[in-house]
């Protein structure tokens, strides 16, 4: 079982696609349809079994969709999205519309916003300049 690691991260979902933002270096994450679904399941406190089950239970699915799943998780927690939890974990949802985009679930990054989320817009404000006053050490 998993949980947000909701110390560093926000996280919601928006038409389908998840969002997660990481407020200690301004990185933001997206991922698939799918993969935005299997991260909310998580994110719920889904087991990964019962997703393996319903992915594996899906027309289409490849061969190598446990693997696809664990690889998936791995990139979550390696970028500190999840958390490992203790726990049994409930039962997966994933609606047929989850599916609307094939098997693909990864996670991609980006930094295009990072210097804007992580200025200070309460400290970080100039009579002349306005604000945001963006670090130059970067």
């Amino acid at each position: 079982m998993y949980k947000l690691n909701d110390e560093k991260m926000f996280f919601d979902i928006a038409d389908g696609q998840a969002v997660v933002i990481n407020f200690t270096t301004g990185m933001y994450y997206g991922t698939s349809t799918l993969g935005s679904a299997i991260l909310e399941n998580l994110v719920k406190g889904a087991s990964e079994k019962s997703i393996a089950d319903i992915l594996r239970s899906a027309e289409g699915c490849p061969d190598n969709i446990e693997d696809q799943l664990k690889d998936f998780i791995s990139a979550l927690i390696e970028k500190e999205i999840l958390l490992p939890e203790a726990g049994e974990g409930r039962a997966a949802e994933l609606s047929p519309e989850a599916f609307s985009e094939g098997f693909d679930f990864t996670v991609d990054e980006f930094a295009e916003v990072q210097d804007l989320l992580m200025a200070d817009p309460i400290h970080e404000v100039d009579v002349e300049q306005g604000w945001p006053i963006l670090r130059d050490d970067e």
